[in-house]
């Protein structure tokens, strides 16, 4: 039997997580307003307050410190807003409707705004269904439950805020240590992928798999460290972040040549880079864990010995035993290559490290330019006004299915909860069919689990431990959402289910919330269908972006020299570019009617493009190494490839390169088989993207 035992390290990395340490910050935001509350107006206010504490903890997330008051504040004005609402139409079945259809609306709309408007949207309609879970004699009682909601809410706002600044620099390490582990991934799944015993296409999509959630993490590290730069601790977390960005290029620079490498028969030389680089990944490990102290002393161990004996085993091989030019030089940069990102692993190191100084990269870059900025203005909500806009289509479509769920529920009330199915209405559809789908069975098989759990909870447990559990499921459920969407569903059930007992003395009956859900589920299904905005629809704008983000790359990276913000700023654009057509990959998988043929041109495209990438970022290091030993024509044959390259990628094959002879010197040859190879990598990317065009 394989040991399963963690170690204390594997512990400390599964611990310092910011979704944990989140929704351990919601919890307790929860717990503290309920108990304010409950002391000062007793325990029926309490559970009051604790919905609108709860539905504005959805919108607290790691955000940058700068956004935090915008964000905090909008989600505080939706719970006081989409508490009124019902509470107060319920008093006529016209007005509740029109609420209904408003609250559709409006939360459809509203993801034109991007990512962070999801849980402000995800605010109001929580906050939508705990009112309208109650049951109001008078408009007074409904006035008196909006006052308390609203007190909850902002009491747990003022935390939040509180708790942001308090804890900024907290919150910027755990994001540079998300980066780092999935920087850590990467490297493991690149190491399978140089294993000898590696068989098709699993382990290279895989890597590409790792890479995208790698890039996504980046960028909310950047968000966040790059807004600060006013003391020397924002900028050691800035001059970490770049050292980090760096080794990672120099990382994906290695597979410029894998396909050369993994013709090869060179089992022995294989095993030694898979060791190299999962060594590597450990020592990403440990230096993720020195972010755990503001200020941590951290000392730059390399890989020496690994590093010789792999460039020496490649020397030996090539003088021994060689196979073809192409492959033994392959061999040579590539163990080359990763002695350079052995390199950058420790000036990672010496960024963490409390007695390096902060560097002048902060100063000298735009790091503006590096950072998503938020949207906003009522300009994009009036674009949005369009049946082609797909927030619109989502809105319509999310309104009209909440509508028929509440119409179900009153002619059927024997067989539903109005509240419970539109709040699985609005928890399953996104705008995009594939994650609807996934969801969809998520919040199926996760209802059932945290209903069945509800209803043995309060059979067994007296209500100071219910109380407690329901603050515990409300910091699971919130730490979960973005991580594993099936926990975050059966911990919602409990929390929201316990509320609602102590609400009004509702005790669940299992198979009540189960036939709810199916509901939900079913009309979320149905109305998929609805006005929908397919993701192949979308795919000859993502190729063209891919190809412009490409050509920039190639611009910057095709030089002698290139100033470090336009080199930077174009390596983050193909990045991007690159995880963005994965990820539509991805959800076009689940969407009905996908041609085969189609997906596996763009896992091909997928492919190509990341080679091309790594050839492409392998120049700067080819320069750093060789640069000074090159002669004076170096600058012309770069210019020529640059030029063809261009006009490859933007389907204009006009220019031509020289065709490489007898190079007067091994540097010239190594550049002249560089630049080949990524004219070659250009050639493939443009066949196989206008396939799809």
């Amino acid at each position: 039997m394989a040991n399963i035992r963690a170690t204390p390290r594997q512990v400390a990395l599964a611990v310092f997580r910011v979704h944990l340490e989140n929704g351990v910050s919601v919890a307790l935001g929860v717990g503290l307003t309920g108990l304010a509350v409950g002391w000062a107006f007793g325990f029926t206010a309490a559970v009051a307050a604790a919905m609108g504490a709860v539905a504005a903890s959805i919108s607290d997330q790691p955000d940058p410190l700068i956004q935090k008051p915008w964000v905090l504040g909008f989600s505080f004005a939706l719970t006081v807003l989409f508490t009124a609402l019902p509470a107060f139409a319920m008093f006529n079945p016209w007005a509740f409707v029109a609420a209904t259809i408003f609250t559709g609306l409006f939360t459809g709309l509203i993801s034109a705004y991007g990512k962070r408007a999801l849980s402000l949207s995800m605010t109001a309609v929580l906050a939508f269904v705990f009112a309208m879970g109650q049951h109001f004699d008078t408009p007074a009682d409904a006035a008196l439950h909006l006052g308390l909601t609203s007190l909850g809410a902002l009491l747990f706002t003022l935390y939040a805020g509180l708790f942001a600044w308090a804890f900024d620099d907290r919150v910027r390490r755990l994001l540079l240590a998300e980066a780092m582990r999935s920087f850590s991934a990467y490297l493991r799944a690149k190491a399978a992928l140089y294993s000898p015993d590696a068989e098709g296409s699993a382990p290279f999509k895989a890597m590409i798999d790792t890479y995208a959630g790698l890039v996504d993490r980046l960028q909310a590290a950047r968000d966040a460290v790059y807004a600060r730069r006013f003391h020397p601790v924002h900028l050691k977390r800035i001059d970490t972040l770049i050292a980090l960005l760096d080794a990672f290029e120099t990382m994906l620079a290695c597979d410029a040549d894998f396909e050369l490498l993994r013709r090869s028969g060179r089992r022995e030389i294989k095993w030694r880079i898979n060791a190299l680089i999962r060594h590597i990944a450990e020592q990403v490990d440990d230096l993720t864990l020195a972010l755990r102290n503001r200020h941590a002393r951290v000392s730059a161990r390399g890989h020496d010995e690994e590093d010789n004996a792999l460039i020496a085993a490649v020397a030996e091989a090539n003088e021994n035993a060689p196979e073809d030019a192409a492959t033994d030089h392959a061999f040579a940069v590539t163990a080359a290559k990763l002695r350079e990102a052995d390199f950058h692993i420790r000036a990672l190191a010496a960024a963490l490290d409390r007695d390096t100084p902060p560097s002048s990269l902060a100063s000298e870059l735009d790091l503006d330019a590096f950072r998503v900025p938020a949207p906003n203005g009522l300009e994009i909500l009036r674009r949005q006004f369009d049946l082609n806009a797909p927030a619109m289509r989502f809105a319509i479509r999310l309104a009209t299915a909440m509508t028929v769920g509440l119409s179900l529920t009153v002619a059927f009330p024997r067989f539903g909860h109005a509240n419970w199915v539109l709040l699985t209405i609005a928890l399953i559809m996104r705008a995009n069919y594939s994650v609807t789908s996934q969801r969809r069975w998520d919040r199926v098989t996760g209802t059932l689990i945290g209903s069945a759990l509800a209803v043995a909870l309060i059979s067994a447990l007296p209500d100071p431990l219910l109380l407690a559990t329901i603050i515990v499921a409300v910091g699971v459920s919130h730490a979960y959402v973005a991580v594993r969407y099936r926990i975050t569903a059966i911990a919602a059930s409990v929390s929201s289910l316990l509320l609602l007992h102590f609400s009004f003395g509702d005790h669940p009956v299992f198979y009540e919330r189960i036939i709810d859900t199916l509901i939900g589920a079913a009309l979320s299904w149905a109305f998929g269908y609805f006005l929908p905005t397919w993701e192949r629809d979308d795919l000859p704008r993502i190729v063209r972006r891919l190809l412009a983000a490409d050509s920039g790359f190639a611009d910057a990276a095709l030089r002698l020299f290139c100033p470090e913000q336009a080199y930077r700023l174009a390596r983050k654009k193909a990045m991007d570019a690159v995880a963005q057509l994965s990820g539509a990959i991805r959800r076009l998988v689940d969407e009905p009617d996908t041609h085969r043929r189609a997906l596996a041109s763009l896992s091909e495209l997928l492919s190509a493009n990341y080679l091309f990438f790594s050839g492409l970022a392998s120049m700067p290091i080819l320069m750093k190494l060789r640069g000074p030993e090159l002669d004076a024509t170096a600058a012309d044959r770069i210019e020529a490839t640059r030029n063809h390259v261009l006009a490859l990628l933007s389907h204009q094959p006009k220019a031509v390169t020289p065709s490489p002879g007898t190079e007067p010197s091994a540097a010239m040859g190594i550049l002249a088989r560089r630049l080949a190879h990524i004219e070659q990598g250009a050639q493939k990317v443009a066949r196989l993207a206008a396939r799809l065009e």
